[in-house]
């Protein structure tokens, strides 16, 4: 341990640290998220491993918890949109639904690296002591109305044919 994490820990924040920064960095530069360009594989990669390693760190809380429960549905909608991509299974609502499960990979990604970096920082006096903090539930919010604007954002840009998913 160093710091008072794991070398597992480590892993897993670094590895989603790069995942988070890159993903943000695709939505902003590109507006979606390509799976098949070597930035979004880079992406996909990264939040895959975070996911997956997140599912082996009990150390914070010591049982199953919400930030579990978030990779998995992370590593879900990633599957999903793997799935949405290969095959038209929703008609014309495919495409949506497979950007919208990409983007909000991140959102899901969000929630609980706020919640441990404000649990953690600064080192001798965080700024909270619980995930249920009213300054981490507004950064919740925040995100949730980013999510959504940034959603409604892509839905009007695949309607106008300002989407290319390849």
């Amino acid at each position: 341990m160093y710091g008072g994490i794991s070398l597992i820990g480590w892993f897993h924040t670094i590895i989603g640290t790069a995942g988070i920064i890159t993903g943000i960095y695709l939505l902003i530069r590109y507006e979606f998220i390509n799976i098949w360009s070597s930035l979004g594989m880079f992406y996909i990669i990264c939040t895959l491993l975070a996911s997956g390693s997140s599912l082996f760190i009990f150390s914070a809380t010591g049982e199953f918890n919400d930030a579990h429960i978030l990779s998995i549905l992370t590593i879900l909608a990633i599957i999903g949109a793997f799935i949405l991509d290969r095959f038209s299974l929703f008609g014309f609502l495919t495409k949506y639904l497979k950007e919208l499960a990409l983007s909000v990979t991140i959102l899901f990604s969000m929630l609980p690296t706020t919640a441990e970096v404000l649990k953690r920082l600064p080192p001798k006096n965080p700024f909270v002591d619980s995930i249920y903090d009213p300054l981490i539930m507004k950064f919740y919010m925040s995100y949730l109305v980013i999510y959504v604007v940034f959603a409604i954002y892509q839905i009007f840009l695949i309607k106008g044919g300002s989407y290319n998913d390849k």
